[in-house]
């Protein structure tokens, strides 16, 4: 006798929305590194609540143009930098979700006294609300890990940014 049936397995509706709402939100945070690594501050409306909060190693911005000046005032000043991000997570709730993956974030600024990088390790930690647009970031927290390299780099992008 066969215990193998010939019907096809039920579909779990709910077990598929989980991955696609978790595949989004990782789409999200991928993003965002994407948009800060080029300079695309207007994607970031599609990643955050135009009332969303961050909270980037101890700085608190408030709104989505606090925290576009403060991605492009901090990166624009470099000659280059990189954000890479993994382990993502997400646990979600209807139409809410807490998320995060843990990330390496490389600013570079050739000739800077010290050496030419600043590395910053960490995890962000969001929280997540679905609109009609898709999953976007209410809250962000950097929680920093480690920091590497030399932290000149960063004084030398606040002087470059106050030149302009």
């Amino acid at each position: 006798m066969s215990t193998r049936s010939d019907d096809p397995p039920a579909l779990d509706i709910d077990r598929l929305q989980d991955l696609l709402d978790r595949d989004a939100i990782r789409h999200i945070q991928i993003r965002y590194a994407w948009s800060l690594d080029n300079h695309r501050w207007e994607a970031l409306k599609e990643i955050f609540l135009a009332d969303a909060v961050a909270d980037y190693r101890g700085e608190r911005f408030e709104g989505l143009e606090a925290i576009v000046a403060k991605c492009a005032s901090s990166l624009e000043p470099a000659d280059a930098s990189q954000h890479i991000n993994g382990c993502h997570w997400a646990q979600v709730d209807g139409d809410k979700a807490i998320a995060g993956c843990y990330f390496i974030a490389t600013k570079y600024i050739a000739d800077t006294p010290g050496g030419d990088t600043f590395i910053v390790g960490g995890k962000y930690i969001d929280q997540m609300v679905r609109t009609p647009d898709g999953w976007r970031i209410a809250h962000r927290l950097l929680e920093p890990t480690f920091l590497d390299g030399n932290p000149e780099v960063e004084t030398v992008a606040q002087a470059r940014w106050a030149a302009r």
